[in-house]
């Protein structure tokens, strides 16, 4: 009966081990996966993401600027990030310091960011879209103090012609790859 009682607790030990590895190999395989997942993220990516779950989202510009909204459109260099307001906000991918969601708000599944943009478009493209209409902007420029603001006249392959505010009104040629931001104020 002392051998049963022993097989019985050999038996019973030999489960809980069992069980216990188990339980640490699939904590491992999950962690490992999550890593795996992380791996491969890329900004757009995650933007796409939040995008499609109409997530409200807050951005840090590198021209300092904070903007809240959601993201409309993922462009291969750029996002379209539609404010409170409902002003479009059309920035370039690396002149995002940062992003993150609104405070409290916990995600249903987590964000993989391991897809390409859908829209092969870029900022430039974009920013000539716009041109036709000839729209009221502002621009963030790298090594400008504050926006420059005024109506947004052409488009070319690197550079924006805008009519800036003033008196008289000033045509000013901005190169492209120094604008971050371009927020549509109205339509011309």
């Amino acid at each position: 009966m002392a051998e049963d009682e022993d097989l019985e607790a050999d038996l019973a030990r030999l489960v809980g081990d069992t069980r216990t590895a188990d339980a640490v190999r699939a904590r491992i395989r999950e962690r490992n996966l999550r890593v795996a997942a992380g791996a491969g993220a890329t900004l757009s990516g995650i933007l796409l993401d939040l995008a499609e779950g109409r997530t409200t989202i807050s951005a840090r510009t590198t021209f300092g600027r904070t903007l809240h909204g959601r993201v409309t459109i993922v462009a291969s260099d750029a996002v379209v990030i539609e404010t409170a307001g409902g002003l479009p906000t059309y920035v370039r991918l690396d002149a995002i310091a940062w992003l993150r969601r609104l405070p409290g708000r916990v995600p249903p599944a987590a964000a993989a960011g391991d897809r390409p943009a859908p829209r092969s478009t870029t900022f430039a493209a974009l920013a000539g879209e716009l041109a036709g209409e000839r729209p009221r902007v502002t621009l963030a420029v790298l090594g400008e103090p504050a926006v420059l603001s005024g109506e947004l006249v052409a488009a070319g392959t690197d550079v924006l012609t805008v009519r800036l505010d003033g008196e008289p009104p000033v045509t000013a040629y901005v190169s492209l790859a120094q604008v971050s931001e371009l927020t549509v104020l109205a339509s011309g």
